[in-house]
């Protein structure tokens, strides 16, 4: 097929938009991504309230408040909840921080896990 482009590739190349992950991420707690995270369970330790958290690959960490993440950190811990502070880019590199809660148990009313 000379002269004529494949109508199904794309014109232009594909960009990573600001919600793909990185590939290489720090091992441990420096690199799970807030985004990614599903909230098992929240126990009362000694020190604090400790939330047990599971990445995509199915491995388990326990979060105390303050810890650092890859893009963000944990601000709070309750009995129900896990408060994060997230930072990163929108499209055009603009740096965003938002303010994000992952329930211990959703509701239907589209609380994010």
């Amino acid at each position: 097929m000379t002269g004529r482009r494949d109508p199904f590739t794309p014109l232009l190349a594909a960009d990573k938009g600001a919600n793909d992950h990185p590939e290489n991420l720090p091992p441990g707690k420096a690199g799970l991504m807030v985004d990614t995270l599903r909230v098992d369970g929240i126990v009362q330790g000694p020190n604090g309230m400790i939330a047990i958290v599971e990445n995509p690959q199915d491995r388990v960490y326990f979060l105390r408040e303050g810890d650092k993440l890859y893009d963000g950190s944990v601000t709070h811990i309750v009995l129900d909840a896990v408060s994060f502070h997230q930072t990163g880019s929108d499209a055009f590199g603009k740096p965003v921080d938002r303010e994000l809660t992952k329930r211990l148990y959703p509701s239907s009313t589209g609380d994010s896990q």
